[in-house]
């Protein structure tokens, strides 16, 4: 595969298919645990739901696994965008119900996003290299950014202004699925060489190499991540009981991430990389701080600035790194799928433990102090991505 430094048609497209599926996520997952919480008010429901989703993950890119392998990648996006689909249109019909089904439709959405994103990682890194990752992911992070911040502003507005404006979003969010389904039979389809052999890639992580370090990096972030990515925007709406609120949150943040991710495609490259995640993981961690004077919606939007300022600056170098490890040989680049599906592992592990950690402390006590502080430790747990990391990017870095 040839490797520049510009984006060839093949990840355009994959640019404004992954775009449709974030902008159908951004109307409608911001609220699934919103329109949850309003039926009821249980903050260890919307963490058992989230846990189970968390759960079906990486069980997906398992059985998943073999399906790209033996097919093409394209129809594993194609089966995830579906159920996906099959998800909201459940919601749909049960409406307030719903919560008498939160084990299954958090397995159902997890199913669901198990299959989309295995079939996009493994696209990303068959159509991407070491000279243009970072461009690739500073891009998709801006169109990220513009779906994470317009898709809930309009949810919200639907929502705080029509009667049936979650019917109406999470219809709008099926069209969309349907769109980025079109989309995909433009991109190339492509086998997989060899069978799954899990055996080498399970060796590579075990002893000590470059990939045992990325394996455990992405652990701990999977451990800020699992409770982060749906806590903080419920908490906007239980301090303001309004959708509008929490729609103007992400559009306020979104517009922050657009810049910080467009800085980081422009400027990021391999050799700055080890400073980029130290400064993103350090800031994350101060970002959370202001929690502690009081949980209102100032503190949190301060939250919310410090996330959309240096969110890009961790994340990226360490996505770009790890495809980079996968890469370093021919070997390795035909277990790429193994690769994926183990680093996917390690990553939704860390959600299910801090998932399930929350689900028991909102058990035992509903104080806003021990939700704070619960926060800012799985921020500072994002210093060992960092300490892991700097033994696999270069010396000079």
């Amino acid at each position: 595969m040839e490797q520049t430094g510009k984006l060839d048609g093949q990840a355009k497209l994959l640019l404004l298919m992954n775009a449709l599926y974030l902008i159908s996520i951004g109307l409608s997952n911001t609220f699934v645990n919103v329109y949850l919480w309003k039926v009821k008010s249980d903050y260890a429901m919307i963490g058992l739901f989230n846990m189970f989703t968390f759960l079906a993950v990486p069980l997906t890119f398992w059985l998943g696994s073999n399906l790209v392998k033996r097919w093409d990648r394209v129809l594993s996006i194609r089966m995830g965008v579906f159920i996906m689909a099959m998800f909201y249109l459940t919601v749909l019909l049960l409406g307030k119900s719903a919560t008498a089904y939160i084990i299954p439709l958090g397995l159902l959405l997890g199913i669901g996003a198990g299959f989309y994103w295995l079939g996009y990682y493994v696209m990303y890194f068959e159509i991407t290299g070491p000279e243009n990752r970072d461009i690739f992911n500073g891009v998709n992070g801006l169109l990220m950014s513009l779906a994470a911040g317009g898709a809930p502003f309009l949810s919200g507005w639907l929502v705080t202004h029509h009667a049936n404006g979650y019917r109406f979003i999470f219809s709008l969010s099926l069209i969309i699925f349907a769109l980025a389904v079109i989309v995909s039979f433009f991109i190339s389809s492509r086998k997989c060489e060899g069978k799954l052999n899990f055996s080498r890639v399970w060796s590579d992580t075990k002893h000590i190499s470059k990939w045992h370090y990325v394996v455990f990096s992405y652990f701990f972030w999977g451990l800020r991540e699992g409770v982060v990515v749906f806590l903080v925007g419920l908490l906007v709406f239980v301090v303001s009981a309004s959708e509008l609120t929490v729609g103007v949150y992400a559009l306020l943040t979104s517009s922050l991430s657009l810049l910080s991710y467009y800085a980081v495609g422009k400027w990021i490259r391999p050799h700055k990389r080890a400073r980029s995640l130290f400064i993103g993981a350090c800031m994350l961690a101060v970002s959370v701080l202001p929690l502690l004077t009081q949980l209102r919606f100032s503190t949190l939007l301060l939250l919310g600035i410090g996330t959309a300022l240096f969110y890009p600056f961790f994340s990226v170098p360490l996505v770009s790194t790890s495809f980079d490890v996968i890469g370093e040989s021919m070997e390795k680049a035909n277990l790429r799928v193994e690769y994926i599906v183990i680093r996917e592992f390690a990553f939704s592990l860390g959600r299910m433990l801090s998932a399930l950690t929350f689900v028991l402390l909102v058990t035992n006590t509903t104080s806003s102090l021990a939700l704070v502080l619960y926060l800012i430790a799985l921020n500072l747990l994002l210093m060992f991505c960092w300490v892991f990391m700097r033994h696999v990017f270069p010396a000079h870095a």
